[in-house]
């Protein structure tokens, strides 16, 4: 087996992301690993880049540098007083551009949470970590928050 040395946390910031992230830590204090965490916008399907968004405080910005910058800000903002050691914006399918970032990163190790969204609502909206566990060039570890005691 492998020495575990790097490992991707892919986050959508949802509390299962965080959760998610909380248990990762465990496993780079055990291995010494390095923990670089990624999050996947999504372009708009709808408005191509000829469409500009207008603020008063930035200047013209097309549509998917606005939605980039706003993603960008949200990551910072999820990750404030998080020890990671790099973090990583990409755009597009969220489950392919993990898979791709794992392999040409060359990680050991993908922990990533999971809603355990089952019936209709998992048939409509898939499973993004289910498809990463099929695609990824790696082990992929998958966290699901458990259910709250009623």
């Amino acid at each position: 087996m492998n020495k575990i040395q790097r490992i991707l946390v892919p986050v959508d910031f949802s509390e299962t992301s965080k959760r998610a992230l909380e248990y990762a830590h465990q496993f780079i204090s055990r291995f010494d690993a390095k923990l670089d965490v990624l999050h996947v916008w999504r372009p708009s399907e709808y408005a191509g880049d000829e469409m500009v968004v207008l603020t008063r405080s930035e200047p013209e910005l097309t549509l998917s540098t606005y939605l980039r910058n706003h993603a960008d800000q949200q990551l910072s903002a999820f990750l404030e007083n998080v020890p990671h050691s790099k973090q990583m914006l990409e755009s597009g399918e969220p489950a392919h551009v993990i898979a791709k970032v794992a392999g040409e990163g060359g990680y050991d190790l993908i922990i990533m949470g999971t809603h355990g969204r089952t019936g209709l609502s998992h048939l409509m909206m898939g499973s993004v970590a289910e498809k990463v566990v099929r695609l990824a060039p790696c082990p992929v570890l998958t966290f699901r928050a458990p259910a709250e005691k009623k």
